[in-house]
């Protein structure tokens, strides 16, 4: 890891900076040393905005030099690519029917700190889906549309109408399928919304990677740099130069299985050495004795097609009764019946049908016969005919030639005559024999499926607890709470050698971590029994410790006196800090109104606490006051009313179940 390199780095040359620059520094009282290089470290590294200008601006900056921690040595650290504030947020505005009445997308395409694309859905949001969502009419589950997240050349995101089977991981948010549950997963809603905008983009520019991801209540706002346009500072930082290549990165987007493989190779190669951070944290004691076991399990439907060619054929021989000539066709009744039929007719073809045979079948005058009938199509299967042939072979008779005639449904057309090539020249009626066939051929997709479940074993062990659960990438569960968030049935489809064939179900993958088992509790009332005794029997007599222990014993508790010297004041009571404030100008509008005008005074300040610096107190600019100056400070009654406030904040005030409640 190049941080970890710079931090070693560094590390050294603070070190060597510092013995050079203290020629008594190995004869200096030890803890003397300490203090000294705690406020050296402190000074440079004392406040956000000192972490900020020292470590954060030059490591994305080449504009700004990293120092050491006493500022002797200057070098450069950039080690990122060129980023913007913000390159992407999306926010959210809920109403009371459960659906997004307003969502807004910012974005900033070429990570100038400018914002280029404002897109504000023209819809509601009435359930949320990994790569798009679908709107209702407000508030149920009617009128629904299926839109899937799209970018154009440049970036810019939409909504682009799509089917359901275009879209996963749905689930519904608005109040027909519960109350409050936009409030209660904001984070969630945020973040699946934020994921598909995002993939979108990167479909057009995979060269785009998330930095860091923020949220709040209502908003997620995307940090990101533009990894094409990365500069190795190999000449300052050598492990940069390893890292993979932009082309390796943008592969690893377009085959996840690529990365897959890459990530299990690093862990493999690493297990096996004690200095990785892998194998020093999968063997850390944190990690061997942890408190129950962690334990992840999927359960999937396995789904699939298989194809097969079937077949129904069948021959014989029979006789009919014509004047002149025959007609054949194929009639199809449905998609499962056909028959097989024939036309006597006249020397003026099938004007004159049944000359001479009196015969009259009836509807159109086509004899049926035979009736063919193929299997039914059910739900889980889907055929296509591939070939209907129909026959008629041997025509003869004393006052007729010798025909014969085909005709083929799939190729000919259904419901299609075809002449045969018997002609009776004999006068009256005539009575051909004849033999017959049919051969019908179709292809025939079974879907069949099954569930994986390998979460079984995990689900029969009382034992066992569900932590986290995602069906279909709807988080459902998460640490050990249920989100109130559903799944919504979902389609796929499975295309063979007849076709394609639409299969929806509840749910298609499940994916699961169980907790399973505790440590024993720890039994704390013995120590506790022996704490009391010694905690107010303490005396404090300047130059000793004195108490009285109280211990278990095989034969049960026994009391002892002790003591225990002190040689010299350790430290201050508590650590010396410092309360300061800045004016600000609050600009946030309600719909009540301007801030401003509803708080009394209208001025409003930002706070900070920080810590003193040789009993001095950091102030960070001309325009911060300071409140409390280096003390003890003690603000439990201001941070009670903070947490209270926070409290009610969170509290639904807009009533999303339709129910008024009093503020508890």
């Amino acid at each position: 890891m190049p941080s970890a390199k710079w931090s070693k780095s560094t590390a050294v040359s603070l070190l060597l900076t510092m013995v050079a620059g203290t020629s008594s520094a190995f004869a200096a009282d030890g803890t003397a040393l300490g203090e000294a290089t705690g406020k050296t470290a402190l000074t440079r590294f004392g406040s956000k905005n000192k972490v900020n200008s020292n470590i954060s601006q030059p490591m994305t900056n080449s504009a700004n030099l990293m120092q050491t921690v006493d500022g002797s040595k200057s070098f450069q650290a950039t080690l990122n690519a060129p980023s913007s504030s913000k390159f992407l947020e999306v926010f959210i505005q809920p109403a009371g029917t459960g659906d997004l009445q307003q969502v807004i997308i910012s974005q900033d395409n070429n990570a100038d700190g400018t914002t280029d694309n404002v897109y504000s859905l023209p819809v509601l949001v009435s359930a949320v889906c990994a790569n798009g969502f679908i709107s209702c009419t407000a508030g149920t589950w009617q009128n629904c549309s299926n839109y899937i997240w799209g970018a154009d050349a440049s970036n810019n995101v939409t909504a682009v109408p799509a089917s359901l089977t275009d879209l996963g991981g749905c689930y519904c948010i608005n109040s027909s399928c519960g109350s409050n549950l936009i409030w209660q997963n904001s984070s969630i809603v945020l973040k699946d919304l934020g994921g598909g905008i995002v993939n979108a983009i990167h479909q057009n520019n995979p060269a785009l990677t998330i930095s860091s991801v923020s949220t709040d209540l209502v908003t997620i706002t995307y940090f990101g740099q533009i990894t094409n346009s990365t500069a190795t500072s190999a000449n300052s930082i050598t492990a940069l130069a390893s890292s993979p290549a932009i082309n390796v990165a943008a592969g690893y987007y377009r085959n996840s299985a690529q990365l897959t493989a890459a990530r299990d190779n690093i862990s493999i190669s690493q297990a096996s050495d004690p200095n990785s951070f892998y194998y020093m944290m999968s063997n850390s004691s944190a990690a061997q004795n942890s408190q129950g076991k962690i334990s992840a399990c999927k359960v999937d439907r396995v789904a699939g097609v298989s194809s097969t060619t079937k077949s129904f054929n069948d021959i014989g021989t029979g006789q009919l009764c014509t004047d002149h000539l025959v007609y054949i066709r194929e009639h199809k009744v449905d998609e499962q019946t056909y028959q097989l039929q024939y036309l006597d007719t006249g020397p003026g073809g099938p004007g004159a049908a049944h000359n001479n045979c009196n015969d009259n079948p009836g509807g159109d005058g086509w004899h049926t016969y035979k009736t063919v009938t193929l299997p039914a199509v059910t739900s889980i299967s889907l055929w296509k005919l591939t070939s209907a042939t129909f026959s008629l072979s041997n025509m003869q008779t004393g006052g007729c030639n010798v025909g014969s005639g085909t005709v083929d449904g799939v190729i000919n057309g259904f419901d299609t005559s075809f002449q045969t090539s018997l002609a009776c020249g004999g006068r009256g009626a005539q009575a051909p024999t004849f033999d017959w066939s049919y051969f019908f051929e179709f292809s025939v997709d079974d879907f069949s499926e099954s569930v994986d479940n390998k979460c079984s074993a995990l689900e029969s062990d009382p034992d066992c607890k569900i932590k986290d659960e995602q069906i279909d990438g709807v988080v459902t569960s998460q640490n050990f709470t249920a989100t109130g968030l559903n799944q919504l049935p979902s389609c796929q489809l499975f295309t063979g050698s007849a076709g394609t064939n639409k299969v929806c179900r509840p749910w298609w993958h499940k994916n699961r971590t169980y907790v399973c088992g505790t440590a024993a509790p720890f039994d704390f009332s013995n120590v506790g029994t022996r704490f009391g005794k010694v905690e107010t029997t303490a005396t404090d007599n300047t130059t000793t410790l004195t108490f009285q222990d109280t211990r278990l014993g095989p034969t049960g508790w026994t009391s002892a006196n002790g003591s225990i010297g002190i040689s010299k004041t350790l430290g201050a009571d508590c650590e010396l800090g410092c309360k300061t404030r800045t004016s600000k100008t609050d600009t946030q509008t309600t719909t009540s109104g301007n801030v401003t005008d509803l708080r009394v005074p209208g001025q409003s300040f930002d706070i900070f606490y920080r810590t003193c610096v040789e009993g001095t107190c950091p102030v960070e600019s001309p325009a911060e006051q300071i409140v409390e100056d280096c003390t003890c400070l003690n603000n439990f009654p201001e941070t009670a009313v903070f947490v209270q406030t926070l409290r009610l904040a969170g509290k639904d005030t807009i009533c999303s179940s339709g129910q008024k409640k009093p503020m508890q």
